[in-house]
């Protein structure tokens, strides 16, 4: 690894990462020339509809995309200056969950139901730090309790179908802190958690991030967890990110249309009778030759350049960048 790297350099890298999956209908491009940084300590937001990249960008930095039918065919992830998708599997396998760890969407699918939590809390500490496994198991109760979950102790021999979802969502979080990593992924952590225990999640996280000093990747479809939680945001369709801002000038003045669209659907008190906004139209089929803009078929500022031509991700003031042909020139 670059130990030398600059304190003021990017921790993460992505540059051109495109991602494709070949099945009995077609290619999928699930991803096309994503580019965003992640700087040390940052919280970065990953937004957009289901299906638009967001979970596989984030698999393939920590190089799990499974291959067949996936392929990361272009693109470099930068870690640390150490492009991880050029390093061997042993070197990879010694970065993911000690220097790179995920929350995945769904606790009971991503916990091992014929191992107790705290056997699986106790796997990374014993594999990347070489602890005893009677240091790790100290180190994997103190863990559960500093996640918030009570009787640490007892909790730690149940087994995942024994704890409630934000139990487990609790464990997840354990695991990936287990060896304090310098980038933690979260990959939609409050999906089907009732709104009290989502609101205990990201709190939790907010303080975790505080006291392990990681920096936060943020993968949601909504943009209330993306407010509370991130310093700047990475706005994704159709598997490129149209939009890259900080969190503040995003919600005060989006660039994109598709941006511009998902604020106006989101509820709000005052709204018209309750009624909510929707973007017209639908994704377009990941199986669908895309001429120009993709967002074209949905947008209401569409012109005829947009039919034309596949804008370009633009530098825009403020250190944001758009992919619009409206919004450049």
């Amino acid at each position: 690894m670059n130990e030398d790297a600059p304190p003021n350099s990017a921790l993460l890298e992505i540059r051109g990462l495109s991602v494709r999956f070949r099945t009995t209908e077609g290619e999928h491009r699930a991803v096309r020339d994503v580019n965003f940084s992640l700087a040390p300590g940052e919280s970065l937001g990953i937004v957009g509809e289901s299906g638009c990249g967001k979970s596989v960008t984030a698999l393939s930095i920590m190089n799990l995309v499974a291959s067949p039918p996936g392929e990361i065919y272009e693109g470099s992830i930068l870690f640390r200056g150490r492009d991880l998708l050029r390093i061997g599997p042993e070197e990879m396998r010694s970065i993911r969950g000690n220097e790179v760890s995920m929350i995945f969407q769904e606790p009971m699918t991503s916990l091992n139901p014929i191992h107790s939590c705290g056997k699986q809390v106790m796997e990374p500490i014993v594999l990347h730090q070489g602890a005893t496994k009677m240091e790790a198991k100290g180190k994997a109760i103190e863990l559960l309790r500093l996640v918030g979950i009570p009787n640490p102790d007892r909790v730690f021999d149940d087994f995942p179908h024994q704890l409630s979802g934000g139990m487990r969502q609790r464990v997840m979080i354990a695991m990936a802190l287990a060896c304090r990593p310098k980038i933690l992924i979260a990959d939609e952590p409050t999906t089907a958690l009732d709104v009290t225990i989502q609101a205990q999640i990201l709190e939790l996280m907010k303080g975790l991030r505080n006291d392990i000093d990681s920096a936060v990747i943020m993968i949601t479809h909504d943009l209330g967890v993306i407010a509370e939680t991130c310093d700047r945001v990475v706005v994704m369709y159709s598997g490129q990110v149209v939009e890259s801002s900080p969190i503040k000038e995003l919600f005060r003045s989006p660039l994109h249309p598709y941006t511009e669209g998902l604020l106006a659907s989101v509820p709000t008190i005052s709204g018209d009778r309750g009624r909510l906004r929707a973007i017209e139209g639908v994704v377009p089929s990941p199986f669908e030759k895309i001429e120009g803009c993709s967002f074209r078929p949905r947008c209401r500022y569409a012109k005829s350049v947009c039919a034309e031509a596949e804008p370009e991700l633009a530098q825009a003031a403020g250190g944001r960048s758009v992919r619009c042909h409206l919004r450049q020139g």
